[in-house]
C-alpha cells in the first residue's frame, strides 16, 4: 500500500500552513523556547518525523522524547532559534532546513513559552547529536502515528490533578506530554491534506 502522506500531501500541508494565522502569545514573563517538527522523506518516498531522546543527565526533563528545539537566545527570534536549535540538537545543516509554517503557540507547565514550526529537511543526513543534551535521534514514519489505533488519550497526574495526555507509541517509543501535544496539532493539519 503506497504512503498515505506523500509529496502530494506535503505540498497541500505546506499551503495549509503559509495561510493559517498561527495563535501567537504574548508572554513575555515566560522564557521563550522554539521547536521544529521535521519531516524527512524516507528512501521510500513516505516521510518520517525525527524525534530526540533527551540526556539522561539534564536536571529538567530528561529522558524525556522531544523535537530539536530548545531556548531562544537574547536578540533572537523564534525563527532564527528553531533552524539553530535543529543544527545542535540533531545535525540538519541550517541550509537544508525549510520552516514551513507556525503552529499554535504554546505555554509549558515548567514556564516556556514555545514556538512551534513545521519544517522540512531536504537532505537525509547522519544525525550527530550534542552528547551533554541529546542521548538519541529517531524517526518515526508519519504513517505509523497516523493509524487508528494513535493516539491514546490518558490522564496523568501534576500538581495534584489530573489531566489528559496524548500517548503516541511507535516500537518502544512512547511520545506524550508537550511533544505528544505538538504532534496532536501537526497530524490534524496532516489529516486536512490526505
Amino acid at each position: 500500500m503506497p504512503p498515505r502522506f506523500d509529496s502530494a500531501a506535503l505540498v497541500r500541508l505546506r499551503m495549509l500552513l503559509e495561510r493559517r494565522p498561527a495563535i501567537e502569545i504574548d508572554a513575555p514573563e515566560h522564557r521563550r523556547a522554539s521547536v521544529l517538527i521535521p519531516l524527512v522523506r524516507d528512501h521510500d518516498g513516505s516521510y518520517v518525523l525525527v524525534f530526540s531522546r533527551r540526556a539522561e543527565t539534564l536536571a529538567a526533563h530528561s529522558g524525556q522524547i522531544a523535537f530539536p528545539g530548545g531556548s531562544v537566545e537574547a536578540g533572537e527570534s523564534f525563527e532564527d532559534a528553531v533552524i539553530r536549535e535543529a543544527e545542535e540538537d540533531a545535525g540538519f545543516p541550517r541550509t537544508s532546513v525549510e520552516r514551513m509554517g507556525r503552529l499554535e503557540d504554546l505555554i509549558t507547565n515548567s514556564g516556556f513559552l514555545v514556538g512551534p514550526y513545521g519544517g522540512i529537511v531536504h537532505e537525509r543526513v547522519e544525525y550527530v547529536m550534542q552528547q551533554s543534551e541529546v542521548a538519541e535521534v529517531f524517526e518515526v514514519p508519519v504513517d505509523a502515528l497516523l493509524e487508528q489505533t494513535q493516539p491514546e488519550v490518558r490522564l496523568v497526574a501534576f500538581r495534584q490533578r489530573r489531566y489528559p495526555a496524548y500517548f503516541y507509541r511507535y516500537r518502544d517509543y512512547e511520545i506524550w506530554g508537550l511533544t505528544g501535544r505538538m504532534v496532536k496539532s501537526f497530524l490534524d493539519l496532516v489529516w486536512r491534506t490526505l
